[in-house]
């Protein structure tokens, strides 16, 4: 266990190669949960935080089909979300593509998230924190948070071997629209280990990733 100036604790268990997050987070009375969000007049206000999902990490899942598979969780039907690992034809809007291949590592995800630009494109001005990192396992799971209300995202990377890629998951917790929050963030994300590191992604005919 280890502690932080927002009283954050983690646990990180595997289990037959399973992974599994839990989280407890002691937040302040007022004010928000991360201390590299931006100053601004919603510093006192009560933050949205919402319950963190039980069912993040890595493990068996079950398609629409009836058929299981290793990976992330699959969005729950609601326009805020987008993972990789849930088949396809189970959820066309939702789904992105995979990113990377076996060239590539989570230290580089790492090291992106470690230099996010809070606050870019007007998003995720409330912080973020890496809750859960493990290279061996190649899996990292970041919280980020909005900057007026103090909604929390929950963000998760891992390398699936049998993809021989990287799955990708960002929801939101509350709410319907996301107003664009999870795509905007994947776009930078994604775009800086391109530009920076060299990843091959596959971009839709739009040009977009997501």
């Amino acid at each position: 266990m280890d502690s932080s100036p927002t009283n954050r604790r983690r646990f990180f268990a595997e289990t037959s190669g399973v992974i599994m997050v839990a989280s407890v987070f002691a937040y302040p009375h007022h004010g928000f949960a991360f201390d590299n969000g931006l100053p601004g007049r919603y510093a006192n206000r009560e933050p949205a935080v919402g319950t963190m999902p039980h069912y993040l990490g890595v493990a068996e899942r079950t398609s629409i089909s009836g058929t299981t598979y290793q990976g992330l969780a699959p969005c729950d039907g609601r326009p805020n979300c987008y993972c990789s690992s849930t088949p396809f034809r189970d959820s066309p809007a939702r789904y992105i593509e995979p990113w990377g291949g076996p060239e590539n590592s989570i230290a580089d995800i790492q090291n992106v998230i470690d230099t996010y630009q809070v606050g870019q494109q007007g998003i995720d001005g409330g912080g973020y924190s890496i809750v859960t990192y493990n290279k061996e396992q190649q899996y990292l799971y970041v919280q980020f948070q909005s900057y007026k209300y103090g909604y929390i995202d929950d963000v998760e990377f891992w390398y699936n071997p049998s993809k021989q890629a990287f799955d990708v998951r960002s929801a939101s917790r509350l709410g319907q629209s996301d107003l664009g929050v999870n795509a905007k963030r994947l776009e930078y994300i994604g775009g800086r280990l391109e530009k920076e590191l060299g990843w091959k992604l596959k971009r839709r005919k739009n040009g977009f990733l997501v």
